[in-house]
């Protein structure tokens, strides 16, 4: 039976008993006086108490429902092994650095902006524990903090309100695998007041584009809700690693009750920051008492996860034995033990018969309540979606994982295999971020790579489950665009043919996969085909979908133009600009960045079709409006503008002027280098690019042993792009290769530029055999010319006659029956080519055939000369304010 709860008309008949009895006993003692007061004093408060009667049954109300609020918070709540000493909710090492970041999130808190803010990064940068220091700031600040745990999203806010009047922050981590998130969204959007959306995720990826298709509301908020970059690796620049490593050592061995050792990093220093905590945590782990004297001890940041999880297993297996698991006939193995831990981390269980049926798969010893008690303790549940916690951080876990399911593949097929919707995301998703978080580890990538696509291809024909599955592959990504290629061939199978609006996504998404796989004819078959779907569709309506058609009109441009077809590439891309002036009129905060990039394309477009000059002056306007841009949103314009001013650098360089173009090339590899140090994956192709070029400006400035260096790095990165894959960059490493060739052959260096050359000229006579088209002819032609020139210099006429007739075939077929349009992209390398054939006909003593040649430079130059698109100088866009 409840309890008693007086009503409040029992306040008013009480008040006035004790009034009444004050009263009596003043009046009796006749020397009571404040018993007089007193009665006064209630009864005059008497017709109060209903009123105060139910502000105290409100008040326990709000205090019960903010309590089951937190209580069902996705925070950690209960240690586990070693590994636990790492995580971001027990702040064990004081929050470091981030200062920025920190304040710019509290601004955005207390401000008047949008209410949502996305912030992404590799795993280990320390995103959660920024998250946590705002929740933390925010809370004391008189704020309702939140961590939204799984399948919450659709309600949390509503609990939230009704449970508190206090401004609210919501953070949601793993926000690129919430497949309930889109609804939280759009409440928000609907009703922004008091209240303010930390989403935390790897990357902003398909899952990102998904959200920007909701309504007018959602869009407008998700427009300024990122900036565009991730969150910088090093937390501080002031504060070296080694001064990290030395205070997270002194921070974990006062937890623990040791002495703090004398730790230092490795020559192979530099990680993120839970690298440098790993590595301290281990120091202090592996520590033995030392003696005075004795060098510090040495710790490895690139192979410090290895070290802190055989610790974490032997904290398994202690508890293991304590709790009697390892006796018996029916003893748990320590192999088994570690399989359960790899299972419950690749699919958490959301409740006891499901976690029971997980364990029987892995073994069915391990289906017991002795191993499912044992399994609470070890890793209690951080939230109320998960019975059972698992192994953190993540990077740790991921490499347990792929190490466990590689070493038993019948047992990645049972778990890999028939996953329902909620495991099968949170199985792939962990999958892909293996893959990303460990890209510089080749053999732990590989053989997540091969789990994942393990896991893509036991999937069933269920449209909602691949579409939410392909939403937490994180995008671009080198390494997993082959996997999500083949689930959205699966998924644009499933779509009915009547929805227009969803097959325009999947063919635009599978258009760029395509592309980014060096695929281009495929490529512009699904763009086409996503270009006049969206063309209707813009029809309809106009401010829903003419971004969308800008987008694909764009990258039509750019593989149009990577197919050698420059000046088909022309008419998508003026189209894509115009389309993004009018909506930058109309809409200028969250358009004009699209503008700048689209100008960039349309100056690169110029560029590539032998039109520098007419390059510039789009390129300059897209540098104007990123610089601008730069100075409101930094982070997120920092890439687009060093994309600018490389096609800027670019154009000036064909016309003749490198000095002019050395200071924006410097710019962009230093903008680059920084981008490509926080995210590889994605970053590192960009700064070859970027290097490449900048070896070129140097050789044509007359700097050739300044060019020497840059075009090395770029070998070097696109060397290790071509492994993991070749079909894309192999000829990206071919012209690094050739420009680095050229730099050495200037300097004088001949032994290098031979080997440079001869690797250069292998890779391009296979692309030639195997993809035929002007590209690859040009690129062959220019690198037998340039090792003709070099055995020219080194006097060995005989072997520079036999190379230059070769490239000298490569022209002739490249123009035969070509459109003279169709020559101006090359026209400059064409140029250059004959004029070595020709000086290497003298050498040989064949004058008449190299004035022959010297007549087909004079042709092509004059060609050059009078070159024009056609309407170029009328349809080109006009200026944009910045």
């Amino acid at each position: 039976m409840g309890a008693l709860r007086p009503r409040p008309w029992w306040w008013l008949v009480a008040a006035t008993g004790v009034a009444i009895a004050a009263g009596v006993f003043a009046l009796a003692g006749e020397s009571v006086p404040w018993l007089v007061l007193l009665g006064f004093a209630v009864a005059c408060a008497s017709p109060a108490a209903p009123l105060v009667a139910r502000w105290w049954e409100a008040r326990r109300a709000r205090t019960s429902a903010r309590l089951a609020v937190l209580e069902s918070s996705a925070l950690l709540r209960r240690e586990g092994g070693p590994s636990s000493l790492l995580s971001p909710d027990r702040q064990v090492v004081p929050f470091q650095g981030r200062t920025d970041e920190l304040q710019a999130l509290v601004r955005w808190c207390e401000g008047e902006g949008v209410p949502l803010r996305l912030v992404t990064g590799p795993g280990g940068v320390g995103k959660s524990r920024l998250a946590a220091e705002l929740k933390e700031l925010m809370a004391r600040d008189g704020w309702e903090c939140v961590a939204v745990g799984e399948e919450q999203e659709a309600t949390v806010l509503a609990r939230v309100r009704s449970s508190t009047n206090r401004p609210v922050l919501l953070i949601v981590d793993y926000a690129d695998t919430r497949h309930e998130l889109d609804d939280l969204v759009r409440q928000v959007a609907a009703e922004p007041a008091g209240v303010r959306v930390l989403l935390i995720a790897r990357s902003a990826g398909e899952w990102w584009q998904r959200l920007k298709a909701g309504g007018p509301q959602v869009r407008e908020m998700i427009q300024s809700a990122y900036d565009g970059t991730d969150l910088p690796v090093r937390v501080d620049t002031d504060v070296t690693d080694d001064q990290i490593v030395e205070d997270a050592a002194a921070a974990f061995a006062q937890q623990l009750g040791i002495p703090a050792p004398e730790v230092r990093l490795s020559e192979r220093g530099h990680g993120r920051i839970l690298d440098l905590h790993a590595a301290s945590l281990v120091a202090v782990l592996r520590a033995q008492p030392t003696q005075p004297g004795e060098a510090p001890l040495a710790v490895d940041v690139f192979d410090v996860l290895a070290d802190l999880l055989e610790h974490e297993q032997r904290h398994w297996i202690g508890t293991a034995e304590h709790a009697g698991l390892l006796h018996g006939p029916d003893g748990l193995t320590v192999d088994l033990l570690r399989r359960i831990v790899a299972a419950v981390y690749l699919t958490p269980p959301a409740d006891e018969p499901e976690a029971v049926a997980l364990l029987a798969r892995v073994d069915p010893r391990a289906g017991t309540p002795r191993v499912l008690g044992w399994l609470r303790d070890l890793y209690p549940p951080r939230d109320t979606e998960h019975w059972i916690g698992t192994l953190q951080p993540d990077r740790l876990a991921e490499l347990h994982l792929v190490t466990e399911l590689t070493h038993a593949p019948a047992l990645a097929g049972v778990l890999l295999d028939d996953l329902d919707g909620r495991s099968a995301r949170h199985a792939i998703a962990v999958l892909a971020r293996a893959v990303a978080d460990h890209f510089s580890d080749q053999d732990v990538r590989d053989r997540a790579l091969h789990l994942l696509d393990h896991a893509i291809t036991a999937l069933p024909d269920d449209l909602e489950l691949l579409q939410s599955v392909s939403a937490v592959i994180p995008y671009p990504s080198e390494v997993l665009t082959r996997s999500d290629l083949s689930l959205l061939h699966s998924i644009l199978g499933l779509i009915d043919p009547a929805d227009t609006p969803a097959r325009s996504w999947v063919l635009h998404d599978i258009g760029m996969r395509q592309y980014r796989l060096g695929r281009h004819t495929q490529a512009i078959q699904a763009l086409t085909e996503a270009v006049d779907l969206r063309r209707q569709l813009a029809g309809d309506d106009q401010a829903g979908h003419s971004p969308q058609l800008a987008a694909s009109l764009r990258y039509l441009g750019v593989v149009l133009s990577e197919l050698g077809r420059a000046h088909d590439a022309l008419s998508p891309t003026l189209e894509a600009v115009q389309i993004e002036q009018q909506l930058a009129r109309t809409d200028r905060r969250n358009h004009l960045p699209h503008l700048a990039r689209t100008l960039c394309d349309l100056g690169t477009r110029y560029h590539e079709a032998g039109l520098p000059d007419q390059a510039i002056a789009p390129l300059q306007e897209s540098v104007t409006i990123n610089e601008h841009l730069l100075v409101i949103e930094p982070e997120r314009t920092r890439p687009h503008l060093a994309r600018s001013l490389m096609n800027l650098a670019i154009a000036q360089n064909l016309l003749g002027h490198p000095d002019h173009a050395l200071p924006a090339i410097r710019q962009t590899v230093e903008i680059r280098r920084i981008l490509a140090r926080e995210n590889p994956d994605g970053d590192l192709v960009f700064l070859a690019r970027a290097l490449t070029e900048l070896s070129s400006c140097l050789l044509n400035n007359q700097q050739p042993h300044d060019a020497i260096e840059p075009g090395q790095e770029s070998v070097q990165i696109r060397r290790r792009l071509a492994e993991a894959n070749p079909e894309r960059h192999t000829p990206d490493l071919a012209r690094s290769l050739r420009q680095t060739a050229h730099a050495h052959r200037d300097a004088g260096h001949p032994d290098q530029a031979v080997a440079a050359y001869r690797e250069a000229i292998s890779i391009e006579r296979l692309l030639v055999t195997e993809h035929a088209s002007p590209g690859t002819f040009t690129a062959l032609a220019e690198s037998l010319a340039g090792y003709a020139a070099l055995r020219l210099t080194l006097n060995q006429p005989v072997d520079a006659l036999s190379l230059a007739s070769e490239a000298a075939r490569l022209v002739d077929w490249h123009t035969t029956d070509t459109p003279p349009k169709n020559l101006l992209p090359v026209a400059r390398s064409l140029i250059s080519v004959l004029t070595t054939v020709a000086d290497a006909l003298d050498a040989n003593g064949q004058p008449q055939n190299a004035q022959a040649r010297r007549l087909a430079v004079a042709a092509l130059q004059y060609r050059l000369e009078t070159s024009g698109h056609p309407n170029a100088h009328d349809r080109r866009p006009t200026g944009h304010d910045a």
